[in-house]
């Protein structure tokens, strides 16, 4: 909020907005005051969610479908005098209740702990330490220090700038950044023309700048346009709202069997207190009330999962389309590569080109003279500092056992002729005992034109040069000699180069690259392997990036395209779109181009991943159903305007997440699968023993424990199934579209028809030579029994049980034990026998029963095999 009245800050000087906010520039506000602030002006925050109280969350659980109808046949039970049965359905409906709300709880425990991992941050400066913190607690006051690709937290008054312009199209809608001043403006001057401010929301395009914060939340000028908007509301996920129209549509169909089952039982003399409860236990048992809260449950836990593997996923959406990216649009420099230049080969006339792997004794002397025409060194905190390509050279030389300080003592430098543009080249001259020798590097042309070789010498050397350029390699060529001893005595003034570059004796080349990271080149091969094209872009020439690509192996013989920035730029976007499926390479690129190239994808109907770091990189990042930015040297605009964050910077990280998101849209759907074809079995029962003529198989508290035991552990341990080793290579690419493919209600309806006729079977053997209770006891534990086991399938829909490993999910495991625990226990005690209307089983029945569960896991389990095989 803005905390005072009178003359605005952006009117005054520098100096009285400061007075006006007790604040000093070099110190900022303490600690203990900055917490003041924020009681007395509120967050810094511009919407406010309305925050559901748990209490209205446990509440909410009551108000669903299945809860109202089971409240109903309680309140039958109790009118009939059947009190036992009355509590049984209101304690199960309780205990289902509580477990929906620890379910939500924890969903959306998940939910809030993402959005604070990716909320904005800012710089301030507070007890005279600059400190990094959260965007909301930033009050009226504090003094923001922001640099390029900055987004500015709340409104402030600038105090020094350094060459600042400001991105501003978000507020005033110009698409030109306004540079800064820190001159105050009049007292009616427009938004668009306070050029001594900075407002929330916009960001920081060049420069850099001090300035003191004057307005937070809804005092900010953006926060004034956003006040009608008092609250955000939550939206469903794309798969949320498919599942939804599926339940609309299930429950459709559900209701028209409730009906038929009610009239065949009204034509077959039953009372209509009975028929109202059959109704009910089938309603119980028709309407799938989870399928919501699964997809939540699943797409957080994937989230978490993805975290802990360096990808902080900021929506529950991305997760989804994630699974369905068919294209990765992806920087080179230290996402494919390591970012850091290092010697992958060098070059003698004696050995000819070896690897860094190889033994490098014979290329001794162009590493050591190499290190000493180098300017890089150790620096205070252990490593090396300098120009990239010299730290190469360095840390070649301590990987070949050349002690740095040792050599540079032995060989003191007498004079340097630095590196110049003209002539591509530096020289130093050393001491070498007592000697004192020339050593020369620079680009190849530069130092054969100083060196004396044959002929036959000079052609071989260009070979090798253009062999390795062509590989996408800096080269360095090196040489030296011997300087008369007179040159020491000129009195610390060397002589020109001129007089000393002439007559070398070459040493060597050393070629020199970022090189790919070693998990990148195999997280391209996954990717080609799953169908995913990768399109690397890059700033390096069109040479270098495509020897590269074809290192990592994303060029193919169909998809080798190389399009430069300059090439690119005059193709017209009807075009590129017809080109741009054969190119795997952009080189000389611009952070403007990348919005094109996503766009040019998502017109052939492909889902796009882009990354990207930069300021101009955040409309491209946007644009991509998939925007990834980086989280060690990205910036915060970029990072706010992206789908994931990536952690380590590592391409491999966003294969690893791609992979998660399939497994985890897989887990989504077998979870369903497994509990739609559950509810149908259970459908099916007891329209067939209506059809029969038989009494209800099934009691509402029967379905109501069977939607418990099942509906509860085995499906979240679905959800929570491990990704299988190699999953990506082995799946398709999944979309909301093809979810409930003709496989999936196929698999749905073999389930359901499978265990209903088994059930139906059993049934009728009880009532024809056991009592009606027994048989009723017999249907409920063998129902019970093969839906715990038939979860085991689930697990995969292309590998059986014993190819996954039974015990690779332990969660699996217990879910299936403790309630098959349960489920005996109510045939052993008499307490529980009372109240679940069952009889005593033995353990001999039990196994029996168990061994008949067995049949339609295994014949599922057959099918699979013979479909994989």
């Amino acid at each position: 909020m803005n905390p005072t009245g009178g003359s605005p800050a952006w009117a005054r000087t520098a100096q009285e907005v400061l007075a006006e906010h007790q604040v000093a520039a070099n110190r900022g506000l303490s600690t203990t005051e900055a917490q003041a602030r924020i009681k007395r002006f509120g967050l810094n925050i511009i919407g406010v969610e309305t925050k559901i109280s748990r209490m209205s969350v446990l509440l909410a659980q009551f108000k669903s479908p299945v809860v109202i109808i089971l409240l109903v046949a309680t309140a039958i039970s109790f009118g009939l005098g059947e009190t036992v049965d009355a509590v049984a359905i209101l304690t199960i409906v309780t205990i289902n209740s509580l477990i929906g709300f620890f379910q939500e709880i924890k969903a959306e425990a998940a939910v809030e702990a993402l959005k604070k991992m990716s909320a904005p941050k800012g710089r301030v400066l507070r007890d005279g330490q600059i400190h990094e913190v959260p965007a909301a607690q930033i009050v009226p006051g504090d003094i923001l220090f922001l640099e390029s690709g900055d987004f500015v937290a709340a409104d402030a008054r600038l105090l020094e700038v350094r060459q600042v312009s400001a991105d501003e199209a978000v507020l005033t809608g110009e698409s030109i950044p306004v540079t800064k001043s820190t001159a105050p403006v009049g007292v009616e001057t427009l938004v668009a023309d306070r050029r001594n401010m900075l407002f929330a929301g916009t960001a920081v395009a060049t420069g850099t700048a001090k300035a003191v914060v004057s307005s937070t939340g809804a005092a900010t000028e953006i926060g004034k346009i956003a006040s009608l908007l008092e609250e955000t509301k939550k939206t469903a996920t794309p798969l949320q709202l498919r599942l939804e129209q599926v339940s609309q549509r299930l429950l459709w169909a559900c209701g028209a069997v409730v009906v038929l089952v009610a009239l065949l039982g009204y034509f077959h003399g039953e009372g209509w207190l009975e028929i109202a409860m059959t109704a009910i236990s089938l309603s119980v048992a028709a309407i799938p009330e989870g399928l919501p809260t699964v997809v939540t449950l699943a797409l957080a836990l994937a989230i978490r999962r993805m975290t802990k593997k360096n990808a902080i996923v900021k929506h529950l959406p991305a997760v989804e389309t994630l699974g369905s990216t068919s294209v990765i649009c992806t920087d080179k420099t230290g996402t494919l590569t390591t970012g850091k230049m290092s010697v992958r080969e060098v070059f003698t006339l004696a050995q000819g080109t070896l690897s860094v792997d190889q033994d490098l004794q014979s290329a001794a002397e162009v590493i050591t003279s190499s290190v000493l025409c180098s300017n890089a060194a150790a620096n205070s905190e252990g490593g090396l500092s300098g120009d990239p390509t010299e730290v190469a050279l360095l840390i070649l030389a301590q990987q070949t056992g050349v002690d740095l300080g040792g050599l540079l003592q032995t060989h003191p430098r007498v004079f340097e002729w630095s590196f110049e543009s003209d002539r591509k080249r530096m020289s130093v001259a050393c001491k070498q005992g007592t000697e004192i020798l020339l050593h020369c590097k620079g680009a190849p042309e530069a130092i054969l034109s100083i060196c004396q070789l044959s002929d036959e010498d000079r052609q071989e050397i260009t070979r090798n040069v253009q062999t390795l350029s062509g590989q996408g390699r800096r080269l360095l060529a090196v040489a030296k000699k011997i300087l008369p001893n007179s040159i020491a005595e000129l009195g610390g003034q060397p002589p020109s180069w001129r007089e000393v570059e002439k007559d070398l004796n070459f040493l060597g080349l050393a070629s020199i690259a970022d090189p790919p990271r070693p998990e990148s080149i195999k997280a391209v091969h996954d990717c080609r392997a799953a169908g995913i094209k990768v399109v690397m872009i890059t700033g390096d020439h069109p040479v270098t990036a495509k020897a590269i690509a074809s290192e990592l192996g994303i060029v193919e013989e169909t998809f080798n395209g190389v399009l430069a920035g300059p090439e690119l730029e005059k193709l017209p976007d009807s075009e590129l779109a017809q080109q741009v499926e054969r190119i795997a390479v952009y080189a000389r690129v611009s952070p403007e181009h990348k919005l094109r190239i996503v766009r040019a994808w998502q017109s052939l109907g492909h889902i796009v991943a882009m990354t990207g770091d930069g300021v101009n990189d955040a409309p491209a990042l946007k644009q991509a159903s998939i925007g990834i930015s980086m989280g060690r040297g990205g910036t915060e605009v970029a990072r706010q305007a992206s789908s994931m964050i990536l952690t380590d910077d590592n391409f491999a990280t966003i294969v690893a997440a791609v992979e998660e998101g399939r497994a985890i849209y897989g887990n989504i759907r077998r979870t369903i699968q497994y509990l739609l074809s559950g509810n149908l079995s259970e459908i099916l029962i007891m329209l067939g023993a209506a059809i029969m003529g038989w009494p209800a198989p099934l009691a509402p508290i029967h379905l109501l424990w069977i939607n418990l035991v099942t509906d509860g552990l085995p499906s979240l341990a679905l959800a929570a199934e491990p990704v299988p080793k190699g999953f990506l290579k082995s799946t398709a690419r999944p979309s909301p579209e093809n979810f409930f493919s003709r496989h999936f209600y196929n698999e749905m309806v073999f389930v359901g028809i499978t265990i209903s006729v088994m059930s139906l079977i059993i049934y009728g053997f009880g009532l024809k030579y056991e009592d009606e209770a027994t048989a009723r006891t017999h249907v409920f534990t063998f129902l019970v029994f093969a839906e715990l086991f038939r979860s085991f399938a689930c697990r995969s829909e292309t590998q059986t049980v014993l190819q996954l490993g039974l015990f690779s999910n332990l969660y699996h495991v217990a879910a299936v034990v403790i309630p098959m625990m349960f489920q005996i226990s109510l045939h052993h005690f008499a307490a529980f026998q009372g109240i679940f209307k069952v009889t005593y089983i033995g353990w001999l029945e039990c196994l029996v029963f168990l061994l008949l569960t067995l049949v339609p896991v295994s014949v599922l389990e057959i099918r699979k095999f013979i479909r994989s095989g």
